[in-house]
Order: structure tokens, then C-alpha cells, then sequence
């Protein structure tokens, strides 16, 4: 018999042929940190806490967290900037800093201790989302400037490269290790993927020209971004229930989905009419 996400990622190959509808009966809702130009909310938990990045008035980012009307900055000691991409149920956090000189490394937020994340050989490190388990995901490039997805479970990092592909990120994954992320195929076209059980499928939004799947939740709905052009505008997705849905800030030109927890509860960022980026938490 086959598993249930092989069953939904068959699925998914079958329905991108069928087109997609905006998600209705939706409340949305701004997430700003006060005093920042910029912010952007990349996920959010069980228990409602979101994780995400701000740029405050003097162009510097920092990560944050925020539940219950309470926002808490996050600096990784020493860094010149700070981004916030990941968070599980124990409210472990993960996501990358700019050193001194400018270097980019992954990072972990554990218990109020970071470590810095890299892959033996990185040049820089991305590291996108860890599970309630601490397995973490995310990219790094090699020393030719490469893209390639990576897990850690315990201190062993494991490289992945997507089938064909010139570039490959790990973006999302579960609470039943199964990931998502995104690649470049051999034309530079971006594609997003899932990895069920070493089951590789490609994700595509209907029509679209480029496409990012960033998380998957633990019932195996998957959100990202799409777009007609690779230079945007781009507009969020939720794929579940074997049908795509678009999802759209009301008003925005522009909305990119970057989270999803198991209420439903997705996050993101939008652009409105004057070029102002905003997060924003969608809820059913």
C-alpha cells in the first residue's frame, strides 16, 4: 500500500494541470515591529510563536520572535545582521548571521545558547528550519559558489543536490523528516520540490514561471511563492487537499508564504502600495 505523502505527491503531479483558486474565508493580519522599515515573518509554531527577520530604522537586521502581542530580538553575538527563519513547538530557533567581515553562517538558538552552523567546506550557510527533534535544513556553497542542500541530525551534515539540478536548497521540513526546498534546473528555471523517504517530486504552481516551496507541516500542506516572471511580483501558495491555493494580502502587490503550523495559521510577507514590506499571519 502506498504511504500517505506518496499518495499526496502523486497528487500533486496529477493536479498541476488543473489550475488553482484564491483561498477564501481567510483572516489576515499585520505583523510590524515597532519602529522597523522592514519585516518579514518566515514561520510560526504550534503554539502560535512566529519567527522572522526585521530591518530597523538604521538598515540593520535582526531576527525576532513573537506571540501574544510580544515581539523579543534576536542577535547572534558579534554579527552585523541576524535573520530568523526557523522555529519548532520547544521555541528553538535557526536561521543566519553576517560575521564582522561579512560572512554569512548558520545559526541555532537553543535554550539561550547559539551555535554557529557550517558544513565542513561552507563559504556561506543558510540554515532554514529545524524540527521538534533538532534535526536542522537548510543550503550552503562550496568553494565554487554552488548551492547545496544540507541536513544536520546530532553533528553530522549531510549534503543533497536535487536530480539535474545547478543549485539546491533545503527550505522546510516536518516533525516526520519529510523536507521540502527549492532547485535550479539545468535552464536556471527554479523549481520547488518535496523529499518523501528519498522519493524526489517536483512542484510546480500551474502556469507559473518560477516556483519555491519553503515549508511542509506535519499534515503534509505545503506553502511557498510563485511567479509569471523570475523578478517577481510573486504570490503565496498553499498546496493540500490535492489543490492549489493562491494566497494574497488584500491590497498588496505582492505576498510571499513562508510558514504554516498545524492550525492552519500561515505567515508570510506582503508589499503594499507604497513599496512598505509587511509580515503578516493568515489564519482560517
Amino acid at each position: 500500500m502506498p504511504r500517505k505523502m506518496d499518495v499526496l505527491l502523486l497528487a500533486l503531479t496529477v493536479s498541476l494541470s488543473l489550475g488553482a483558486a484564491k483561498l477564501q474565508a481567510q483572516t489576515y493580519k499585520t505583523i510590524d515591529v515597532p519602529g522597523a522599515i522592514e519585516t518579514d515573518c518566515n514561520n510560526v509554531n504550534a503554539n502560535a510563536t512566529i519567527v522572522g527577520s526585521y530591518v530597523d530604522a538604521s538598515i540593520i537586521n535582526h531576527a525576532f520572535t513573537y506571540v501574544g502581542g510580544t515581539f523579543t530580538t534576536i542577535d547572534y553575538p558579534g554579527s552585523t545582521g541576524t535573520f530568523g527563519y526557523g522555529i519548532n513547538n520547544s521555541n528553538d530557533v535557526v536561521g543566519w548571521y553576517f560575521d564582522s567581515v561579512g560572512v554569512t553562517h548558520g545559526y541555532s538558538y537553543i535554550s539561550g545558547n547559539f551555535t554557529s552552523l557550517d558544513p565542513p567546506g561552507a563559504t556561506l550557510t543558510n540554515a532554514w528550519s529545524i524540527n521538534n527533534a533538532g534535526e536542522i535544513v537548510g543550503a550552503y556553497t562550496d568553494s565554487s559558489g554552488v548551492y547545496h542542500g544540507f541536513d544536520l541530525q546530532g553533528s553530522t551534515y549531510t549534503t543533497y543536490d536535487a536530480p539535474s539540478s545547478i543549485l539546491t536548497e533545503f527550505t522546510g521540513l516536518n516533525n516526520k523528516g519529510f523536507k521540502v526546498g527549492i532547485f535550479d534546473d539545468q535552464n536556471a528555471v527554479e523549481h520547488g520540490f518535496a523529499l518523501v523517504n528519498g522519493h524526489f517530486t517536483q512542484i510546480d504552481f500551474p502556469g507559473a514561471v518560477v516556483t519555491a516551496a519553503d515549508r511542509i507541516s506535519d499534515f503534509e500542506a505545503v506553502v511557498g511563492l510563485y511567479g509569471s516572471s523570475t523578478s517577481g511580483p510573486f504570490s503565496g501558495y498553499i498546496y493540500e487537499n490535492r489543490a492549489f491555493h493562491t494566497i494574497m494580502y488584500p491590497g498588496s502587490t505582492e505576498t510571499r508564504t513562508r510558514g504554516l503550523n498545524s492550525s492552519h495559521a500561515a505567515v508570510g510577507r506582503y508589499t503594499d502600495s507604497s513599496g512598505v514590506i509587511h509580515g503578516y499571519v493568515v489564519t482560517k
